[in-house]
């Protein structure tokens, strides 16, 4: 089953539910998908790469939302707990990344197309990793195991 036939279904079933906090994230998602096919400069093709993206999208500035939430202290604590929830109930739709081993054998394997070691190839061996392996390995991860192994 495709993603968006899969939010559709997660929205339906939480209609049926009354599960209204669900439904309405799934909406939302629904809705930035419709926005994001409907601009004039969007050309990619409709479909899970579509969803996917814009799932990401949204996960990535709600961990953002969420710090400056948690920052805030017990006045941002309510918004910081809707934020962790909505994180957490889209992570089922989002690709799983690669843990920390198999980050430090990606990113030893470019440090070794390079040469060796040395804290100034820091840029292209992030680059080289983050391109091999787009989608799958989280940028904060790869930084700090280059950061380590460059160090």
């Amino acid at each position: 089953m495709n993603l968006e036939n899969q939010i559709n279904e997660r929205m339906k079933d939480a209609m049926r539910s009354k599960d209204r906090r669900t439904a309405v994230l799934m909406r939302m998602i629904k809705s930035q998908v419709t926005e994001k096919k409907t601009s004039k400069s969007y050309k990619g093709e409709e479909g899970d790469e579509l969803w996917s993206a814009v799932i990401e999208t949204y996960v990535k500035s709600s961990k953002k939302n969420l710090k400056e939430y948690e920052g805030l202290g017990d006045d941002g604590a309510e918004h910081a707990a809707q934020v962790l929830w909505e994180i957490e109930a889209l992570s089922c739709y989002l690709p799983q990344l690669a843990d920390q081993a198999q980050t430090e054998i990606w990113v030893r394997e470019a440090i070794e197309s390079f040469g060796g070691a040395d804290s100034a190839q820091m840029g292209r061996v992030m680059g080289a990793v983050m391109k091999a392996h787009k989608g799958e390995v989280d940028p904060g991860l790869v930084k700090t195991v280059a950061g380590t192994m460059l160090g």
